[in-house]
């Protein structure tokens, strides 16, 4: 459960008091509620948003539902200023507190806490939330309208239909921008700005030039809000939800301002269709953007997951599972290549074959469990022993494989005969011991199949001649390290 859910605001707001934090939800809230005074519409007033709803579900879902009295007070504030009855004005305190409370319930229930819009079916969900939770504003704005009789020549289903209208869109347009904007987001590079400014710029100019009623008159107006569309797809599929926000809002501000004053293509529609034409744009507008954006963004994250499952699996095909050490596919193929490096650069590559002695006593004895922690622990000493240019894998059973690119036979010798000595002295190996027999490139032979025959025949005759010891390969006469053990050795 979220901070927000728990009565504590998350993010940046843990670092106002509550108090400050009704205090920040109560101006915002009688800022915009002044800029549109919805409580206040009287026979005639067109009204067209209603950012102060979106600005109360932003604050309810961002710091929790304990800031409900800076909305009521806010709302109930705004009420005076334009009624003037306190009664009237508590009523549509009230009424804006429900509707919000409403909305964050539904969304926090259905959508989650959407800082970002995760999934295009979200966005369907928050755009269905806003146009249910709007409609107990709007009949409390009516009821307290038709009260007052101020209703005048504009009916009561036409009130409750643009009030209604008013707070949809400010719930659909204003909430997701503060949302996106309130998480903190990666700092964009120049050049995505400067393709952010490319858009927005042409976008605003279009929709500026198409509401604005600046076009010449022989152009059918109504058609060329389509010519928006493009852009606000663009913008989604071109960049985050922060800047999707943003650039959908000035469009429905732009367009929102010159529909209330009278112009644009709406205004020429059939009487009381203006405000529905208007809900209408901006609905397809944030859908459109939204909806898109985050099925970029599923997209986009289904890629990486693949990509990321692939990783594993590849992963998983050359790893050892129970020791995470290569395995021999990997050996191979590792090899081959190593050995072509090799001769092309002139050096030496060093193979060593391990072998533990006295495993399957400790498998007989105490089970295969305990075989299987001595394989992981010795898998771990091996590590310890590779530079970062080696590599280790599990041959099979109890055998392992070192490989050493740019080795001597000097250093290849001194390596097996280190590792010999740690496997007898480490603890928790139960005893066992470890033979080892060393082939080096290109002295015992070129070939990758054949380099590892050669350092299996070594470690065959290491454990010939009595186990524990390191065995060199050579063409010739054999040579031969042997290291003493310090106690006895057991039969195998």
């Amino acid at each position: 459960m979220d901070a927000a859910v728990r009565g504590r605001p998350a993010g940046w707001a843990s670092s106002f008091s509550y108090a400050g934090q009704l205090l920040l939800v109560a101006i915002a809230y009688f800022a915009a509620a002044r800029l549109v005074p919805s409580a206040g519409m009287l026979a005639g007033q067109a009204l067209v948003v209603s950012p102060a709803a979106g600005i109360a579900l932003a604050a309810l879902l961002l710091l929790g539902y304990r800031v409900w009295p800076g909305v009521w007070l806010a709302a109930a504030l705004a009420g005076v200023t334009v009624q003037g009855s306190l009664f009237d004005a508590a009523l549509l305190g009230a009424g804006a507190t429900l509707e919000a409370v409403v909305a964050a319930l539904l969304v926090r229930r259905c959508v989650g806490l959407p800082r970002s819009f995760e999934r295009g079916e979200d966005v369907v969900e928050f755009v269905a939330i806003a146009a249910l939770s709007s409609a107990i504003g709007a009949t409390t704005v009516t009821a307290v309208i038709a009260w007052s009789g101020l209703s005048g020549s504009q009916g009561v289903a036409s009130t409750w239909w643009m009030q209604w209208q008013a707070d949809a869109m400010g719930i659909v347009v204003v909430a997701p921008l503060i949302l996106c904007w309130s998480r903190r987001g990666p700092a964009k590079p120049q050049q995505k700005t400067l393709e952010m400014l490319c858009l927005a710029l042409p976008t605003l100019a279009a929709t500026q030039a198409i509401f604005s009623d600046s076009l010449p008159a022989t152009l059918p107006s109504l058609p060329l809000t389509f010519v928006i569309l493009p852009f606000v797809i663009w913008a989604a599929l071109r960049f985050e939800q922060r800047e999707v926000t943003t650039l959908n809002a000035l469009i429905c501000a732009v367009a929102a301002w010159h529909t209330a004053e009278g112009h644009g293509p709406f205004t020429s529609a059939l009487p009381g269709t203006t405000p529905l034409l208007l809900l209408a744009f901006a609905a397809t507008v944030v859908i459109t953007g939204l909806v898109l954006n985050a099925v970029a963004g599923e997209r986009s994250r289904a890629i990486d997951a693949l990509a990321q499952a692939l990783k594993t699996l590849k992963e998983e095909a050359i790893r050892d599972p129970l020791t995470n050490l290569y395995n021999r596919r990997f050996l191979h193929d590792y090899l081959a290549r190593e050995l072509m490096r090799a001769e092309r650069d002139h050096l030496r590559v060093a193979v060593l074959m391990i072998d533990l002695d006295h495993f399957k006593r400790v498998n007989d004895t105490a089970g295969h469990a305990a075989g299987d922690e001595v394989l992981v622990k010795l898998a771990s000493l091996l590590k310890r022993y590779i530079r970062g240019s080696d590599i280790a894998c599990r041959f099979g059973g109890e055998e392992f494989t070192l490989v050493l690119p740019n080795a001597t036979v000097q250093s290849a010798q001194a390596r097996a005969e280190a590792i010999c000595k740690a496997v007898r002295e480490e603890r928790g190996l139960r005893g066992v011991t470890a033979s080892l027999g060393v082939a080096v490139f290109p002295d015992s032979t070129a070939e990758p199949e054949a380099l590892l025959r050669a350092a299996d025949r070594a470690l065959y005759e290491a454990k010939e001649r009595g186990r524990n010891r390191v065995k060199m390969f050579a063409r010739g006469p054999a040579t031969i390290s042997t290291l003493r053990p310090k106690s006895p050795r057991r039969a195998a």
